[in-house]
């Protein structure tokens, strides 16, 4: 899986509807009548106990903070920002009743909503939200982005640069800019080209030029992630160290145990404990990822057993001198259709190719399974394997169509 840290810089990649953004630069352009004004939480705090808000109290709970709100379409905003409006019913009463809904905002999004307004230059009070949600997020795993936001915002609020560009099919015209400072300490930048609202760039008041990270691939374990981000840094740091395991195996013990005391250890099926089915899948993943196929061939994982009958599967041991016995060097997996078992997959870890392991347990699979199918496409090399070392019958199933 890969993954990126969001920037504190945001630029949307779609544009905004050029009306939309005239309204912005038009109302950012008045002076807020209730700036610095205290104002009551009652409202927010309702929002925040319920789960959900609608359009009609969010700009009253605006209007409280910023006068200038009501120029604004917030429904037009919120989907600008990817915000959803969903339809908000009343739980009914009976059963077999009807629901009679409105469409809404859960009280997360309308959070993520504040502060995007907040973002661009209006005076909103996403606080609130913030004390009523974020400890309830303290132990969570996962969390949306607009939790996230609500997680971040105390050390994110005033640091953001954000820049909207609409949608105006502009070709030529005379380039205007206007800077303006707010009384917070944001920095505009408004510009129109040929007299239409083109862009719009916001910079909070703590706002600092981040040094220079970009989006890299590791080599090694392929994960993309923002370089000189610590968090993405360290995510990177985890999945290096889980595709370690796989492609530079080390001795496991249980598998140790295992080839001491079981008739046929490197066999997974059902009666097989979770963590062989977790190396399995481990091992399925890196054949999908190198072989570029679209899902994961191996039903079982570190939580759940494959528990199919017609699945089968084995973990290699190391049967070479690089290695010691008790190291899971590579696996494969068997699918049976109707009385036919056919070869799913192999993956051997990289170090390991072309060193027999394979070639060692072909015969029993061939004693065990009989004149098995293998599942195409196959890359060169399986090919190359299966014509040295498979039956008549595999041998003239992967052999290249005689050209006519």
């Amino acid at each position: 899986m890969n993954g990126a840290l969001t920037e504190k810089r945001e630029t949307m990649e779609k544009k905004i509807p050029l009306q939309v953004l005239e309204s912005i630069f038009d109302t950012l352009s008045e002076t807020n009548l209730r700036s610095g004004k205290s104002t009551s939480d009652k409202l927010a705090n309702e929002i925040v106990v319920s789960g959900w808000t609608f359009p009609w109290q969010l700009e009253d709970l605006l209007l409280e903070t910023d006068s200038r709100i009501h120029r604004m379409d917030i429904e037009s905003l919120a989907t600008y920002f990817d915000i959803p409006l969903r339809y908000v019913f009343h739980k009914p009463r009976f059963v077999n009743a009807g629901a009679v809904g409105h469409e809404g905002l859960s009280a997360t999004d309308a959070a993520c909503l504040l502060m995007k307004l907040e973002d661009i230059g209006f005076d909103t009070n996403p606080m609130p939200f913030v004390r009523g949600i974020a400890p309830g997020l303290a132990n969570a795993k996962y969390v949306d982005e607009s939790e996230l936001s609500i997680i971040s915002y105390e050390w994110q609020r005033h640091r953001c640069h954000t820049v909207i560009r609409s949608d105006a099919d502009i070709d030529d015209g005379e380039w205007e800019t206007k800077k303006v400072k707010d009384a917070v300490g944001r920095r505009f930048e408004f510009t129109r080209v040929g007299g239409k609202a083109y862009m719009l760039e916001v910079k909070g008041p703590k706002y600092r030029r981040q040094p220079n990270r970009r989006l890299v691939t590791c080599d090694y374990c392929d994960y993309r992630y923002t370089k000189g981000d610590p968090e993405s840094n360290l995510a990177h740091r985890s999945e290096h160290a889980r595709v370690r395991k796989i492609l530079d195996p080390k001795p496991l013990p249980a598998f140790s145990r295992r080839l001491l005391t079981k008739p046929n250890p490197e066999l997974v099926d059902a009666s097989s404990p979770k963590w062989m089915h977790g190396e399995m899948y481990e091992r399925a993943c890196r054949f999908k990822r190198e072989l570029k196929f679209d899902f994961i061939q191996w039903e079982g994982n570190q939580e759940r057993k494959n528990i199919s009958a017609q699945s089968q599967g084995y973990l290699f041991s190391d049967h070479t001198s690089p290695h010691m016995p008790e190291t899971i060097v590579g696996a494969c997996a068997f699918w049976k259709d109707a009385d036919q078992w056919r070869l799913r997959w192999v993956w051997v870890c990289p170090k390991m190719r072309r060193k027999g392991v394979l070639a060692h347990r072909w015969r029993q699979f061939l004693e065990r399974y009989g004149d098995f199918e293998i599942e195409t496409p196959l890359s060169e090399e399986m090919r190359h394997f299966v014509l040295m070392h498979g039956s008549p019958q595999q041998c003239a199933a992967v052999q290249p169509p005689v050209p006519t």
